[in-house]
């Protein structure tokens, strides 16, 4: 018998040896979430919202034909004077919108508006002695030379050419010579200059808008249609104008004068709230009626401070016909104007006697001889006393 046939050839198998039943481990399911509870208003309890009302359309404005009072050179005048009046010279006129629109339009430019050019001069020039009226022609030239390379892009050549003056220039390049000089200034000017760096020494990256920039310009307010409104005013109670801009995204932006005395303000007020009657133009509005006492008593001071200088003017501006040294002056006689129904010849006087009464009974005439003071009389007279002896 073979090893290999024999029952007890092989050892019976060990416990280790023993086949062993692995049971496969049943895979745990997933403990059901809790469904988070959503943060919100009553409305995420619907699940269909009712769609919002779409925005109001605005009828299309009627189209605007461009008027003297819309340049927004003459807002930018009146700014720069206002905003930058520390580096004026003491005794430059404050102006406004309506000062600068009716002292350019005058044959011969106003006493405001010939001051305000040369005030602008000397801080283009950094001269210390302000420019004298009357005597600016000088620096204007200087001025323009100086400043070549900064002429605006309607020059085409020197407006002083041809024995020109700012004097014999329209309305419109006397707004624009204004204007270009304002610039000039900006960076020119040392003051100026220092108060600009003065200025935006506290601007952080936030303030991308110069909100908290004293020097800046910024919008009185915005309507339902996003177009920003600006009020433009000078110090010293001077004039005021409310401008529109049309959107700024478009290429070409357009600034429109739509309001310009405190009854204009008042109807724009009331359209805007009633019309509108967006957030934003209702806010704008109470900013307008808030101001309008401010400018109920600047017209008050404006109109004395008008009636008083007309006041100096009638007596220091002669009548056509006569000089403005026609009162008594060194060395010359007197001379008294008389109308013609006055009841009296010239050649009367010596004799007309005074019409006052008096105690006593003055001849009109000297009748007897005068006495000096030594005592002697004059010859030619009989004294009355002569036979008292």
């Amino acid at each position: 018998m073979a090893d290999s046939d024999s029952s007890l050839s092989s050892a019976p198998p060990t416990d280790d040896e023993m086949d062993v039943q692995i049971t496969q481990a049943t895979t745990a399911k997933p403990a059901p979430q809790k469904k988070r509870k959503k943060n919100g208003t009553i409305l995420t309890f619907f699940k269909h919202r009712s769609p919002s009302p779409p925005p109001r359309k605005r009828e299309p404005s009627p189209p605007h034909e461009p008027v003297p009072e819309d340049n927004p050179d003459i807002a930018f005048i009146v700014m720069f004077r206002s905003r930058f009046n520390e580096a004026f010279p003491r005794g430059s006129p404050h102006v406004g919108p309506q000062d600068i629109e009716s002292g350019v339009a005058e044959h011969t430019p106003s006493a405001d508006v010939e001051g305000l050019l040369c005030s602008l001069l000397g801080l283009v020039l950094n001269r210390k002695k302000p420019v004298e009226k009357g005597h600016y022609g000088r620096a204007l030239e200087e001025a323009i030379q100086t400043q070549r390379s900064q002429w605006p892009t309607k020059w085409t050549t020197n407006p002083l050419n041809g024995g020109r003056s700012f004097n014999t220039m329209t309305s419109e390049e006397r707004i624009t010579l204004l204007h270009s000089l304002c610039l000039w200034s900006l960076n020119q000017n040392e003051q100026v200059k220092n108060m600009i760096n003065t200025a935006y020494k506290s601007r952080t990256t936030k303030d991308r808008q110069d909100t908290n920039i004293p020097l800046s310009v910024q919008a009185w307010g915005r309507d339902g249609d996003k177009r920003r409104y600006y009020l433009v005013e000078g110090q010293n109670d001077t004039h005021f104008r409310v401008y529109r801009e049309t959107d700024p995204k478009l290429k070409k932006v357009q600034w429109i004068s739509v309001a310009g005395s405190i009854e204009q303000v008042q109807a724009l007020a009331k359209k805007l709230e009633e019309v509108d009657g967006h957030k934003e133009a209702k806010a704008l509005s109470e900013r307008m009626l808030n101001a309008v006492p401010r400018f109920e008593a600047s017209e008050v001071k404006r109109k004395r401070r008008e009636y008083t200088r007309q006041r100096k003017d009638a007596f220091t501006r002669p009548e056509p016909g006569f000089s403005l040294y026609e009162g008594r002056t060194r060395g010359k006689r007197q001379r008294y104007t008389f109308d013609e129904e006055d009841d009296f010849d010239s050649d009367n006087l010596s004799v007309r006697r005074s019409g006052r009464q008096s105690g006593r009974d003055t001849p009109a005439a000297p009748s007897g001889p005068t006495v000096t003071a030594s005592g002697r009389q004059r010859t030619g007279y009989r004294s009355p006393i002569a036979g008292h002896g």
